[in-house]
């Protein structure tokens, strides 16, 4: 396992930077707790006793193989429309450029790591940073396992690429840690978001940037009506961007992509 992402790691049971890896699994020398490497290639950090059963639809969906499966190719683009607009990907120029405006916010191929995927799903962008910096350490982390089962087949190939289950409620990482986070297409449905944004800004190093990406209130009715049977939330970006002060981000920016944006803010 790469010793850059094992020394930021820390036990997500008893918050002890004390971990340890060998034969492909992580063990804590505070608690005793090990967290076995699954069999699909990913670490399991998740402590099974807290545990969140999705609540909504949209969560409930990002649990399903056959979604993990065609996420990629039909349902992400399906979805932005519905919900961004059909104007918004060429806005973006495609995925293409949808990455070229996460990878210059936060700086990848520029700044120390480890960087964080968060909520990658099965990898688009963690395997698109690994790509672009192969010296750095990339961590994809998600929730769902057959998401992660899906990023772990197609990852093979990136050896920076370090795969982890876990909640982006209670990040399994030590203060002060990472270079950046992206959270691109998963903020909207987070039970608690502002609790996410204490966790980010928490494993964040000072001077480190958050970048994510979300979708506006809409005026067209389709894209409510997706939104509504989805349990999708959207964001005022003028709410977030106060939301993400109060925790301690400051230099908010965005770019509007139809009825979505991308949004980044730096830790000072």
């Amino acid at each position: 396992m790469d010793p850059a992402v094992v020394s930021a790691l820390r036990c997500p049971v008893c918050k002890s930077d004390t971990l340890s890896a060998a034969g492909g699994s992580l063990t804590c020398h505070r608690c005793d707790r090990r967290y076995p490497r699954a069999a699909a290639g990913y670490i399991d950090l998740l402590d099974v006793d807290g545990e969140r059963a999705p609540a909504t639809a949209a969560q409930r969906f990002m649990e399903s193989e056959l979604v993990a499966r065609i996420y990629e190719r039909f349902w992400r683009p399906f979805m932005v429309r519905a919900l961004a607009g059909p104007g918004a990907a060429g806005a973006a120029g495609g995925f293409a450029g949808e990455l070229f405006i996460h990878k210059n916010a936060l700086g990848v191929d520029d700044r120390a790591g480890p960087w964080l995927d968060l909520s990658c799903g099965p990898g688009l962008f963690t395997r698109a940073f690994a790509a672009a910096a192969p010296g750095q350490s990339i961590i994809g982390l998600d929730i769902s396992r057959p998401m992660l089962e899906e990023a772990a087949k197609r990852t093979r190939a990136y050896p920076n690429v370090t795969l982890v289950r876990a909640d982006a409620h209670d990040l399994p990482f030590a203060d002060r840690q990472l270079g950046g986070v992206n959270n691109a297409g998963a903020l909207h449905v987070y039970d608690d978001p502002d609790q996410v944004f204490r966790e980010v800004f928490r494993v964040i190093r000072p001077g480190g940037v958050y970048v994510g990406s979300t979708f506006v209130d809409a005026a067209r009715l389709t894209s409510r009506l997706a939104s509504r049977l989805s349990g999708i939330r959207r964001y005022d970006p003028h709410e977030l961007r106060a939301q993400l002060s109060r925790v301690g981000f400051a230099e908010y920016e965005e770019v509007r992509l139809g009825d979505g944006f991308v949004f980044k803010a730096k830790k000072p």
